[in-house]
């Protein structure tokens, strides 16, 4: 059983009447003294509150252009660049045919430098959900990529073969 509610202290009647006032008191003001336009406002106000324009070139407006000055000397020519790529070709390989993993790296020929590449499969058999596992390029021994591995998995009963590509170009 609940026990009833007792009178409220005369402390919580002058609370609650303080908030009520506090709340009802900034909605009046706000809407008695709200200025939605410049028509409220006297003209003589806004002028002096629009006040002079200052000097040139304040606010963001710029200043008069100065005098070019003279062209100086022509600097040195640099060394020539490197050619670039004259030759851009696609190599690929597939990987095993698998109802798991399937996966090959795809390798550039010597003097290749590897772009890109990729993975796509083929379905060998059966019913196939093939999700790409690995995808990335690989580098020799001075740092330089020259081919792209691949690996994909294949969560059905059906057979899937990866077929991993990079491609290469030279110079």
């Amino acid at each position: 059983m609940r026990k009833p509610l007792g009178k409220p202290s005369p402390a919580m009647v002058v609370a609650c009447l303080a908030l009520f006032v506090a709340s009802t008191g900034t909605g009046i003001a706000a809407r008695h003294y709200l200025i939605t336009s410049t028509k409220q406002i006297k003209p003589s106000v806004i002028t002096k509150l629009k006040g002079n324009i200052g000097p040139r070139g304040y606010q963001g407006e710029k200043g008069a252009a100065g005098a070019n000055g003279a062209t100086g000397a022509t600097g040195a020519t640099g060394a020539a660049g490197k050619n670039g790529a004259t030759s851009v070709i696609t190599r690929t390989v597939l990987g095993a045919a698998s109802t798991g993993f399937s996966l090959a790296t795809a390798t550039c020929a010597a003097g290749e430098v590897a772009t890109g590449g990729g993975v796509t499969y083929n379905i060998i058999s059966g019913s196939v959900d093939v999700s790409v596992v690995a995808s990335y390029p690989q580098t020799n021994a001075s740092g330089v990529p020259n081919a792209w591995f691949a690996s994909i998995e294949n969560y059905d009963a059906g057979s899937a073969q990866a077929n991993v590509y990079v491609i290469c170009a030279s110079p």
